[in-house]
């Protein structure tokens, strides 16, 4: 299999075309997300009026321990446990029905944009799940062990969710191990972009913060642009005996 490569200023220029396209849309998902995200965890987010009254009379007699300790029950209650687990598993639905629209657009699969994307197969959300857990794990490993292996094996891996969505019959291992394969030869590649869509963002904020909702599925545009050059060349094992 001849190793595919990617120009960085080429697959942002596409994500750009793409992003002037489907992009304002797209933001207003985003938004969307986190509004919703922010409505359930508000309600467990803010202090008891008990909390704000130890808060306050730490604070009025000096007491800088107790004034941390009394906001430290904000955050280890059972309901901020529950809402961070609602919020993970939300997080998880929705980004992958948005890489899935991104994918399906930028493969013209998809003629404008609507909810197709999203209207996958439980299996599929749950195949996502596992896969997030999995390579979060390899990667905490990895960053565990010395921070470069963590960093190495994140972006080995990078391309395994974007390759389970553009091929929801593929299982975990098969996603793992196209990444792996794909994105050989082209670490550097991939780590400069991942810096241009962190730069695409962080001057998203520059533009009064709502620019960053723009710059949210542009820098996925180019992350889908990059997957469609890497996996062009690329054959599962199951296939060669019929290529």
């Amino acid at each position: 299999m001849e190793r595919a490569t990617f120009s960085i200023s080429a697959v942002v220029g596409e994500g750009w075309e793409l992003a002037k396209k489907h992009g304002l849309m797209l933001a207003v998902i985003v938004f969307a997300f986190y509004m919703v995200m922010n409505l359930i965890s508000a309600p467990f987010s803010m202090p008891s009026q008990e909390v704000m009254d130890k808060y306050t009379n730490a604070i009025q007699h000096q007491d800088f321990e107790g004034a941390m300790q009394a906001l430290n029950g904000v955050t280890t209650g059972v309901g901020y446990y529950i809402a961070s687990v609602l919020e993970s598993i939300i997080s998880i639905v929705f980004f992958a029905g948005f890489v899935r629209t991104c994918i399906l657009l930028a493969n013209h699969s998809m003629d404008k944009l609507s909810f197709d994307g999203f209207k996958m197969p439980v299996m599929t959300y749950l195949k996502v799940f596992g896969l997030s857990i999995i390579v979060g794990f390899i990667v905490l490993i990895g960053t565990c062990l010395c921070i470069l292996p963590g960093i190495w094996l994140g972006v080995r891996l990078s391309m395994s969710e974007y390759y389970l969505l553009d091929h929801p019959e593929a299982g975990i291992g098969e996603s793992m191990k196209a990444s792996w394969e794909i994105t050989k030869g082209n670490f550097w590649n991939l780590v400069g972009l991942c810096i241009t869509n962190i730069f695409l963002v962080l001057l998203g904020f520059c533009v009064c913060c709502v620019g960053a909702l723009f710059a949210v599925p542009w820098t996925y545009f180019n992350d889908v642009s990059a997957y469609n050059t890497l996996v062009a060349n690329y054959i599962p094992e199951a296939q060669y005996e019929t290529v």
